[in-house]
């Protein structure tokens, strides 16, 4: 690494950590280590981003408050940096239509910013992580809310844990729509399912927003689930990270202007 100082972007999710390192708005690599993985943050993070001194500013997102809190004081010790969290140092400058704004996770803000500055709106963000959740973003760029449901990799461990004869299934391309064995049954339920599900919701909400919507797709099943959805237009696996790396520029902007 050379001696150019960059910006380390942190996603704390339920399951995993997702963390990108930035130069200016260039996702330079990224890597994830699981949440659970507290003891190792600092060897794990310290083995990714190199020199202490290498990293200018580390900003984090987190719907896991004690995982945040530990993580927080581990860089705070390992690099030579302020340490800021969205929701509490950094503002998401999106308009909160939610009836009761903290419950909307700091990570679906983010997708919203990210979405509006980097696709344009009106927007709907589906995000297929531990969770399903589905975000909307109006043509004025305000958050107006969504739904959220139990992830793909939930649903399979659902039925495997509260039935007597399901089997435990690996998540894999489902052979066909018509499944002529347990194994396959269950991969197109989920699969074309959860396309279907997409599907539906999409042209429900293309109804509600009107004009050109923008279908995004992230998290780690997005790619697997767009082969069963033809309403999502794009897949950015990365699109939180750009998300935090944005927001980090512009406060740091900001910041040096009020200087």
């Amino acid at each position: 690494m050379s001696d150019m100082k960059y910006l380390l972007a942190i996603d704390i999710g339920n399951t995993n950590i997702t963390i990108g390192l930035f130069d200016e708005t260039r996702l330079v690599r990224k890597t994830k280590i699981s949440t659970r993985r507290h003891a190792e943050y600092k060897a794990l993070i310290r083995r990714f981003a190199g020199r202490a001194d290498a990293v200018k500013s580390i900003v984090m997102s987190s719907v896991v408050p004690r995982a945040s809190d530990r993580m927080r004081k581990t860089l705070g010790k390992a690099f030579k940096c302020p340490v800021y969290n969205i929701g509490k140092d950094v503002r998401v400058p999106v308009k909160n239509l939610y009836r009761v704004k903290r419950q909307v996770g700091q990570d679906r803000l983010v997708n919203a910013f990210a979405v509006k500055s980097l696709y344009g709106a009106p927007a709907v963000i589906i995000d297929f992580g531990t969770a399903v959740t589905f975000d909307i973003v109006s043509k004025k760029g305000e958050y107006l809310g969504g739904l959220i449901m139990p992830g793909i990799e939930m649903s399979l461990c659902g039925l495997y844990e509260k039935t007597a004869l399901l089997p435990k299934v690996e998540l894999k391309e489902a052979s066909s729509i018509i499944g002529k064995d347990t194994v396959n049954s269950i991969r197109g339920g989920v699969l074309f399912g959860f396309g279907a599900m997409c599907d539906g919701l999409v042209s429900k909400y293309r109804s509600v927003l009107g004009g050109d919507v923008k279908v995004i797709a992230t998290g780690g099943n997005a790619d697997l689930v767009k082969r069963y959805a033809e309403s999502i237009d794009t897949i950015d696996e990365d699109l939180t990270l750009k998300g935090i790396n944005l927001l980090a520029r512009q406060d740091i902007e900001s910041r040096a202007a009020k200087k």
